[in-house]
């Protein structure tokens, strides 16, 4: 089993793992303690991983993993070679201070029917702090037609938000609910983040709907679990936060 970093990039609401040989500066920092291991079945193995940030690097967030990568032999004649790694996601924000602390904000709710029918809601979610989040979340529906409740439900996938950017978390309902009208509340989440909107919706009978924005917000901290490994070295304070992914060939989650 091969152990090496690699760089790594936020687009389109993705932590993208780059492919294999891929560097930045992030990776030029970051090295392991092992970068071969023979395991037997169902063995295990421990890696330290140490970045160590030079005095003069610019402040900034930057983003790589650390892989676990298993190789198949090419096949006879071709140069092909499939390969299999499981990574671990780097998030290091460098700065003098502890800088712009992690924050996001539901912008607005857009309703939608997709091909199949099934009721959507697209939130708008922008990144107002200094660090990548990582959003989930659950959306209810409450005082719809004759009193009808639904939910909660989560959404699609989880989305991954550069500082400054936007993304979009999407809800999918059942095709049999009614159209509305529907008071919805949108509960989303990013590590110890919490933050909740209300909004009156109505799904439309296909394609696109409405767009609204929450006519309430409100913000709460997550009670228990560190989403967050404070690192202090030579007079620089920043971030690591890590999450483990699965991974099959090039791509991590």
């Amino acid at each position: 089993m091969r152990i090496y970093t690699g760089a790594a990039h936020i687009d389109n609401g993705t932590f993208v793992g780059d492919s294999d040989p891929s560097v930045n500066e992030l990776t030029g920092w970051t090295s392991v303690n092992q970068t071969n291991i023979d395991l037997p079945s169902r063995g295990a193995a421990e890696v330290t991983v140490t970045i160590d940030v030079p005095e003069n690097a610019a402040e900034a967030e930057h983003y790589g993993a650390v892989w676990a990568e298993i190789r198949s032999a090419a096949s006879q004649g071709s140069n092909i070679m499939q390969a299999s790694r499981a990574g671990i996601r780097i998030y290091l924000s460098v700065g003098p201070g502890n800088g712009a602390p992690a924050d996001f904000a539901i912008t607005s709710l857009t309703t939608s029917r997709d091909t199949q029918g099934n009721p959507q809601i697209s939130a708008l979610v922008t990144n107002t702090g200094g660090r990548a989040v990582d959003i989930t979340g659950e959306l209810t529906l409450t005082k719809g037609p004759g009193g009808l409740s639904a939910g909660p439900v989560t959404a699609q996938q989880g989305t991954t938000i550069a500082p400054g950017g936007t993304g979009t978390v999407v809800t999918t309902m059942s095709p049999e609910l009614p159209n509305g009208p529907w008071n919805a509340n949108l509960h989303l989440k990013s590590g110890l983040l919490e933050r909740s909107s209300e909004a009156d919706i109505t799904f439309p009978d296909a394609r696109l709907g409405e767009t609204v924005e929450p006519q309430k917000s409100y913000a709460s901290a997550v009670a228990g679990g560190a989403a967050a490994i404070v690192l202090i070295a030579a007079a620089m304070l920043w971030w690591l936060r890590r999450r483990t992914a699965t991974n099959t060939r090039s791509t991590l989650p």
